[in-house]
Parts: structure tokens; C-alpha cells; sequence
């Protein structure tokens, strides 16, 4: 027999989450596995040199997909080289949504990704420094080489982790300290 009466809450109910570049990759899945367990994503598009797609674009269209599903996410877009413009995001997903439980920003690599890689450390530090007290923040290295089972398991954990501290808002999650690094 079905369940007939209101659906239990979602562990991640009230927890807002900036997921960036979460359009393609590791970012996709943890954005979709985020929205699955309740929580409401910001999906950043990250634009940089060298990506041959419009990040906003796709950050709307993903958005788009989740809220078919009954999913909450809203699209944003930042440039990881505008460190203003980064600094920015927290308090502009505040404006919209509330404030911000967690981040989760996703580090590139992989061969040839050295330079890229540490711009995006670079807006990661400016994004958890820009955070409510007590928000989480999460930096996910995913090896593009390894392929898609590497980055589902570091979704699992980048996942895991969040749970660890569901009760949302941003006060009841436990302070990671300095970034965690999910590899």
C-alpha cells in the first residue's frame, strides 16, 4: 500500500546549498543528489577561459530539469577570475533563497588544469570567507581522467558530509573549520 499521508522531511530540508560549476560533472551530480535530499541549490555556472559553453545558459537549463522534478534550484552565474563578483554570491543567494548552510566548489584537474585549478581555489577561499557563521564549505577535487565512478564516489562522501550536520539553517551545521577537500 502506498504512503498515503505527508511525505517525512527530506534530511536536507531548509539547508541552502551554493553548488559552483555545477552544471557539468562532478558539480551536476552533487547538485542533483543535494536537490534530492532536500536542500535548495544555487547552481553557479562557473565561466573561464578555455570553457567553450555559456555557464549561465546551462546553470538555467539544469534548473529548469531540476524544477520539472519538483526540485528547488535557482541558477547564478560567476566568473572565478572577478574575485568581487565571487565574493558577492553568498550575500546575493541570501537575497534570494536565504542564507547559505553550505558551499560545495569544485575543483578541476586532471593533466593541463594547474593554472584553472588554482583559480578556482582562489574564489573558494573568497566564497568561504564570504559565508554565514557556521556554513559549511566543501572543496570537491574531481579527476576528470578517472572517470564518472571516481566522481560518484566523492559525491557520496561530499554528500555524506553535509548529512552529518542536516539540521539547517547555516547556525545548526557544524563549522568544518578550514575547507574540507573531498579526493
Amino acid at each position: 500500500m502506498p504512503f498515503a499521508g505527508p511525505h517525512p522531511p527530506a534530511p536536507l530540508d531548509g539547508c541552502i546549498v551554493l553548488v559552483v560549476d555545477a552544471t557539468t560533472g562532478a558539480g551536476r551530480i552533487v547538485t542533483a543528489r543535494l536537490c534530492a535530499a532536500g536542500a535548495a541549490v544555487a547552481v553557479v555556472g562557473a565561466g573561464h577561459p578555455g570553457r567553450g559553453d555559456d555557464a549561465a545558459t546551462k546553470a538555467a537549463f539544469l534548473c529548469k530539469e531540476l524544477a520539472d522534478i519538483d526540485r528547488v534550484a535557482l541558477p547564478y552565474r560567476t566568473d572565478i577570475d572577478d574575485l568581487d563578483m565571487v565574493r558577492e554570491l553568498p550575500a546575493q543567494i541570501a537575497s534570494d533563497l536565504g542564507p547559505v548552510s553550505a558551499s560545495v566548489v569544485v575543483i578541476p584537474s586532471g593533466p593541463g588544469t594547474d593554472r584553472l585549478a588554482e583559480r578556482f581555489r582562489a574564489a573558494s577561499r573568497v566564497i568561504a570567507a564570504a559565508l554565514p557563521e557556521g556554513a559549511r564549505h566543501i572543496e570537491l577535487a574531481s579527476d576528470t581522467a578517472a572517470g564518472a565512478g571516481q566522481d560518484e564516489e566523492l559525491v557520496r562522501r561530499v554528500v555524506e558530509q553535509l548529512l552529518s550536520g542536516a539540521d539547517c539553517p547555516p547556525d545548526a551545521l557544524p563549522s568544518a573549520g578550514p575547507p574540507v577537500t573531498a579526493h
